[in-house]
């Protein structure tokens, strides 16, 4: 089962979100089949069901959780059941749910929070509508909710879709701590094979369910090229919050959501900044040993400083657009897109030899940019918002049915942090207060202390025991949050710098 969302509010208040969208959307879909099955024998075929269960066992090594490092537990028991059914060998409907025993992370010393909690929700509910002939149709539609998965990666990567634009926050897992890459999404997605199926076009309407601002509908674009059986690249583009529900709110024309054009500074914190000389810090980083403008042999931080006294250029625009005049003022925005391009090369297609099946020998990759258009000081920078993901499946000659390891890089000077967003609802990455409580907003930030979180990795195992009965373990640095008393995940991963791991393992079944 898998869960790969940060829920808002309670596990248990999320059973079926948009359960009457999903639902008014299954019907639609549904009658689509009828018509065009209205003067044929078609009939309702059941697909087989589904049942299976899962205990994963796991700690976080080193990390942090609650603001402490410690080495934490990691336990989770899930079930889950789905079923299907076909009409007239075009129309798929599908329904899935699943519910799993947790355990909050927590470092409070109430027992009422370190109790066993539970929470179900909905796995799958959509249908599939294949047009034209229905053993090789000529497109496919498809409606509510349900996972999206464009590449082979088993934990890092896929962020075309689980990721934010601005701020570009990276997520992994969520309710599944292993093999979880996929997305799983509310909305409709037109399929359109070409050239033989070499070719495929995807096009998707999706709605923002996860973080704020909600409701909006994100269109997107996904192309998937194979020309041969060991050769897959492609590529794709999100509008994220294209078509929204209330667009004031992807821009809120507030003080803490400015910025000046000519200093090209945020308005919220000036006011920190100025003294006699009106110079303030205004970020640090720590230089390796060989930059130019480092002399020493051991990594050497130095600070910033406003020596231009941009915050007074900041302040007295801001005045001017308090007095009627906002030419010089500008407001950050949530709008934007996101662009993705990914390839793939399977050396046991390309060997062709019976020791090293299809796609048990490949190398994978994936790079991402998160908002093709700058904005002042906190997106100014292309590269800072531009994850690169590596990973390879190793053949292991029959030991293990699966072994995988990825590798990422993704350089910023901010935090992988959901906090404004969520608490704040702004498209900044930096609150009123920055992370050590400093009301400072993004004039006092001195840049991410645990720099080390640029690099991310990943390594994958599992071994089938016997039909239907698997272990898997997965040993991780990653954006995996954690979820409180409340079901509500962690504003930051809890492993953080580049000596943090945890690692899990799955006795799961199914039949």
């Amino acid at each position: 089962m898998k869960y790969n969302t940060i829920p808002k509010s309670s596990v248990a208040g999320r059973i079926v979100p948009f359960a009457g969208t999903v639902a008014s959307t299954l019907m639609i879909i549904a009658s689509m089949g009828m018509a065009q099955s209205k003067e044929s024998d078609g009939k309702w075929e059941l697909l087989p069901k589904n049942i299976g269960a899962s205990l994963d066992l796991g700690h976080i090594s080193k990390g942090v959780v609650e603001n402490e490092l410690e080495f934490y537990g990691i336990t989770r028991t899930g079930a889950f059941t789905s079923i299907g059914a076909i009409y007239d060998s075009r129309l798929e409907l599908r329904i899935g749910m699943g519910g799993q025993f947790w355990f909050a992370a927590s470092n409070e010393v109430d027992a009422v929070r370190r109790l066993v909690r539970y929470g179900s929700g909905a796995g799958e509910a959509h249908g599939i509508y294949s047009f034209g002939d229905p053993s090789e149709p000529s497109a496919k539609l498809q409606i509510g909710l349900f996972p999206i998965k464009y590449s082979p990666s088993h934990n890092l990567g896929e962020y075309l879709f689980r990721s934010g634009t601005y701020p570009g926050y990276l997520v992994t897992g969520g309710w599944s701590y292993l093999d979880a890459s996929s997305y799983l999404a509310q909305g409709a997605r037109f399929s359109l094979p070409t050239f033989g199926n070499k070719v495929t076009h995807e096009f998707s309407v999706l709605m923002e369910r996860d973080l704020s601002p909600l409701n909006d509908f994100s269109p997107g674009y996904n192309l998937t090229v194979k020309p041969n059986p060991f050769l897959e690249f492609g590529g794709g583009v999100v509008w994220s919050h294209g078509l929204s529900t209330k667009p004031s709110r992807l821009s809120s024309k507030d003080r803490e959501n400015a910025y000046s054009k000519n200093s090209s500074m945020p308005v919220y914190g000036a006011e920190k900044c100025l003294n006699g000389n009106g110079i303030c810090e205004t970020g640090r980083e720590t230089l390796p040993v060989g930059h130019p403008d480092n002399p020493y042999p051991i990594p050497f931080p130095v600070i910033h400083y406003d020596t231009t006294a941009q915050a007074k250029v900041t302040l007295n625009d801001w005045q001017r657009c308090e007095s009627g005049d906002c030419s010089d003022i500008g407001y950050y925005t949530f709008r934007g897109f996101k662009v993705m391009a990914r390839a793939t090369v399977d050396f046991g297609a390309l060997i062709e030899s019976e020791a090293i099946p299809t796609g048990t020998f490949r190398a994978y990759g994936e790079v991402a940019l998160l908002g093709v258009e700058n904005q002042p000081f906190f997106y100014d920078k292309k590269d800072e918002r531009l994850p690169m993901t590596l990973g390879v499946d190793l053949p292991t000659f029959g030991l293990l049915n699966r072994l995988s390891a990825e590798v990422e890089y993704n350089k910023s000077r901010f935090y992988n942090t959901i906090y404004a967003v969520n608490q704040n609802q702004y498209p900044v990455p930096l609150g009123h207060n920055d992370l050590s409580g400093n009301e400072t907003g993004g004039y006092g930030y001195t840049g991410a202390v645990d720099f080390e979180d640029d690099w991310k990795w990943s390594v994958l195992a599992i071994r089938k025991l016997t039909e239907g009965l698997n272990i898997r373990a997965q040993i991780a640095n990653d954006h995996m949050r954690h979820p409180n008393f409340w079901g509500v995940m962690s504003d930051r991963p809890a492993t953080r710098t580049l000596d943090h791991w945890y690692y899990v393992f799955r006795l799961d079944f199914g039949f």
